[in-house]
């Protein structure tokens, strides 16, 4: 991972409601409605914010008939915090 795509995640889980998301699905699929009705925020809001994070790879959609759920992209996460510990490393030399 570059330190680009590095820095476009940390941009995208600045906000708060983004990490409360990831909070939430972390070990579920859940859809639009169950996350806004938890968090207690618009549906309108959560899919903004959904659609932040699927675009940064951080979390991916399942189609279930008509309803989508969304879930955590472990294997972007696990790569973001790898190339994070080796940028945070390389600045202390």
């Amino acid at each position: 991972m570059t330190e680009k795509e590095v820095i476009e995640k940390l941009k995208a889980l600045s906000a708060s409601s983004r990490i409360q998301i990831i909070k939430l699905i972390r070990g579920r699929k859940l859809c639009v409605n169950a996350i806004s009705r938890k968090l207690n925020i618009t549906q309108s809001a959560v899919s903004q914010h959904l659609r932040i994070l699927k675009n940064c790879n951080i979390v991916y959609p399942e189609r279930y008939g008509s309803i989508i759920h969304y879930q955590l992209n472990k294997e972007t996460i696990e790569k973001f915090i790898n190339a994070l510990t080796e940028i945070l490393k390389e600045s202390k030399k």
